[in-house]
């Protein structure tokens, strides 16, 4: 894995502008985010844009976040869990987003299956589920090759829920960890994507307290754990931008 993906820094800047009116069609939207503050990077203006449009939004929370900071005695398992809901909720609230319109489903942070693992039939069977209550007709989920594995894995989850549920939504697939860890192979090849810019300016205010919320993740919150995470103010650095970036299977369904 390099340290960045300077190569190709520059590989989105043909995207294509989703307007607010192309995301006034995106219809009822199922944002799924690994872990607890996913959702408020890669795509909480969005969030915003499409509640403020008055569109119906709905979150799923695949990982339980436990594994931020293993080593904390202040903050154990179940509690820090239960911070990471606390924190996510908080987020939302900013966005437009109420406690009914959130699920969490309690994957183990750090070991979100993959396709072949044993648990991953258990995971498909909880996506489809969800699937089927939500009906989305456009979801938005991580980047297929983010360099994180429970990114990777909650695509695959995704992927193989929607195959077997038979739904037909529209996928947009938003970035994370591409900005800051990414080989070259990670990227969107050429016509292999759509890529779309949403431009969020209006609401960058919203976005920034939303990822503000995860105090457990941008602060010390947690300060007796060395090797706890913290997101670095370069990473974030990625996200204080104007706009966010999705990209768009050109596969024909």
């Amino acid at each position: 894995m390099t340290s960045g993906i300077k190569p190709q820094q520059n590989w989105h800047q043909h995207a294509g502008t989703l307007s607010i009116n192309s995301l006034r069609e995106l219809g009822k939207v199922l944002v799924i985010a690994p872990h607890q503050d996913d959702e408020s990077l890669g795509c909480g203006g969005t969030i915003a844009l499409l509640r403020q449009a008055g569109l119906p939004v709905h979150v799923a929370f695949v990982s339980d976040g436990s594994l931020s900071h293993p080593n904390s005695k202040k903050y154990p398992t179940e509690k820090r869990i239960a911070l990471r809901e606390q924190e996510a909720l908080a987020a939302l609230q900013i966005l437009g987003i109420n406690n009914n319109q959130v699920t969490f489903m309690h994957l183990p942070d750090g070991s979100v299956p993959f396709n072949g693992d044993p648990q991953f039939t258990g995971a498909v069977n909880q996506m489809q589920q969800l699937l089927l209550d939500i009906k989305p007709q456009t979801i938005l989920l991580p980047w297929r090759r983010d360099p994180h594995t429970d990114h990777r894995a909650t695509w695959q989850i995704v992927d193989e829920a929607i195959n077997e549920t038979g739904i037909s939504a529209r996928q947009l697939e938003y970035l994370i960890w591409l900005w800051e860890r990414a080989a070259d192979n990670d990227l969107p090849q050429p016509g292999e994507m759509q890529i779309w810019q949403v431009n969020i300016e209006q609401v960058i205010e919203l976005k920034k307290q939303a990822i503000a919320a995860h105090l457990s993740q941008t602060t010390r919150l947690i300060d007796d754990d060395p090797e706890g995470f913290m997101l670095s103010p370069e990473v974030l650095a990625h996200f204080d931008k104007p706009y966010e970036i999705f990209v768009e299977s050109n596969k024909l369904a």
